[in-house]
């Protein structure tokens, strides 16, 4: 007959046992192996302790809140919290983890995804500067979960490429790599038919960003793209359009933005832009390129900016996606490995030029972070700070960010009472052109301005109550952005 685990506490101090489950992901997984010991101090937030409900249940998940003898607990894999429980129903508390005959430590999520994200830039460090990674340290990473993050910041095959020289590739890497590899090819075979196409037509056009950049890094593979962008002359976009549609790519998107898309299986897209900004992502930005053909150095059709030019733009197309909706770590990766291609910069015409486009300390704040990031410096706790914002972004950037900066840009980064009060107040003292598009009728009528705001309340309150008390608390709780350049 087996015994309560209990009972093997009482007679032993200690317990392992076999973890089912997935309440307690990433930190506990199936199968792994449990160290349970007596507990020896008072229980305290973070810890996790074996506990026994009531009705006879073994739980095993982590405190959040302590409170007059009571524990608050939940699972790092789940969102309901436990309360009521005390310590009559502690039987003990995880001590270690035994994985694939490793002990490892008894982590929160936080740690772990810090343990992730710093493996992760040691792996592409190691890719980027040519470095062979130490053995004993990627035997002990999470390589699961540092391909999940590579994912996000599109970096699985730079990862591949430093693992590949010590290890045998796991199957997800190994086929990240392969992808990565064979949708090079393809998107060189396209852009030289395209290029050669536009020739004909006689339009100029100029490659951007990635398919450029991917050429300062030790392997071109390492460098992973979604799609191609390519300018071209805005007065040419119907016969584009045509050219494009001639070979079998699909119009996803026309005269919409500044690029119109393009798409053809298996998974080949171009972004054939008119402009390099929307007029309404950054009026210093489409300023400062309105007069573009002149900064271009052109050669037949095909255009080019100089290494200077192209740093800024790269700069300017970074810090749009790090303003609105974030920027990920390849964004910085970038950085460090065009500097390091192109040493001889003139930095006296780079510093002045992003002094005009607003973004000197942006990018002062960038190259001291990628710099230091890549070479294994030590960072400073602001640079600490910035880096969560890097890394939780992603490379598309999130839903919260963009929220955000929606609210930053509504309150003009200015977070007093006063200045949230004014917002408020113009939410409900509708006027000017607002009034004009969304309520012409009362804009013809001002006599029957004040109907309008008892209607529009009332009307927000029986149609979408949630989402008027989401903007109000959103307006509340809304903390300005340091260091922001308009």
């Amino acid at each position: 007959m087996n015994k309560k685990f209990e009972d093997v506490i009482a007679e032993q101090g200690r317990l392992v046992y076999t973890h089912v489950g997935d309440s307690m992901l990433p930190t506990i997984r199936g199968r792994d192996l449990l160290v349970i010991e007596t507990v020896k101090e008072p229980l305290k937030v973070g810890d996790v302790p074996l506990y026994k409900r009531d009705s006879g249940q073994y739980v095993l998940h982590r405190i959040v809140a302590v409170s007059r003898g009571l524990y608050a607990l939940k699972g790092d894999n789940r969102t309901d919290v436990e309360t009521g429980i005390t310590d009559k129903h502690i039987i003990g508390v995880l001590t270690g983890i035994i994985r694939n005959g490793k002990i490892l430590p008894v982590e929160t999520p936080q740690d772990h995804a810090a343990r992730v994200a710093k493996d992760l830039i040691y792996l592409v460090s190691c890719a980027v500067n040519e470095e062979i990674p130490e053995k004993e340290r990627v035997r002990n990473m999470d390589l699961p979960y540092i391909y999940r993050l590579a994912c996000d910041h599109m970096l699985t095959a730079a990862v591949s490429f430093a693992l590949e020289q010590i290890i045998p590739l796991p199957r997800a890497f190994d086929q990240a790599k392969k992808k990565a590899i064979r949708k090079l090819a393809l998107f060189e075979i396209e852009r030289a038919l395209l290029a050669r196409e536009f020739e004909k037509a006689q339009i100029w056009y100029m490659p951007l960003k990635g398919v450029l950049l991917r050429k300062d890094y030790p392997k071109s593979a390492m460098r992973e793209m979604t799609d191609n962008d390519i300018l071209v002359d805005s007065s040419r976009m119907n016969d584009v359009r045509t050219i494009m549609e001639r070979f079998s790519y699909t119009c996803d998107s026309f005269d919409e933005r500044h690029h119109d898309i393009y798409s053809k299986p298996p998974s080949i897209e171009f972004e054939i832009h008119r402009t390099l900004f929307d007029d309404n992502e950054s009026t210093v930005f489409t300023e400062y390129y309105a007069d573009m053909r002149s900064r271009l150095r052109q050669d037949g059709f095909v255009c080019r900016f100089t290494d200077e030019d192209f740093y800024i733009y790269m700069l300017c197309h970074t810090y749009k996606h790090f303003v609105e909706a974030g920027s990920g770590l390849r964004s910085l990766l970038d950085v460090y490995v065009f500097l390091r291609a192109h040493p001889g910069l003139d930095r006296a015409y780079t510093d002045a030029e992003l002094q005009k486009l607003q973004i000197s300390d942006f990018e002062k704040n960038m190259c001291s972070l990628s710099q230091r990031l890549f070479t294994g410096t030590p960072l400073s706790p602001r640079e600490e700070h910035e880096l969560q914002y890097w890394i939780s972004s992603g490379s598309k950037g999130t839903a919260d960010n963009l929220e955000y900066s929606h609210m930053l840009h509504l309150l003009g980064n200015d977070d007093s009472p006063s200045a949230k009060r004014r917002f408020l107040k113009s939410r409900i003292l509708i006027s000017g052109e607002a009034l004009e598009k969304h309520y012409s009728f009362f804009a013809r009528h001002k006599a029957l301005y004040p109907v309008l705001l008892l209607y529009r309340p009332i009307k927000g309150v029986v149609t979408h109550p949630k989402g008027i008390w989401m903007e109000y608390k959103k307006v509340k709780s809304f903390k300005k952005r340091k260091n922001y350049e308009k």
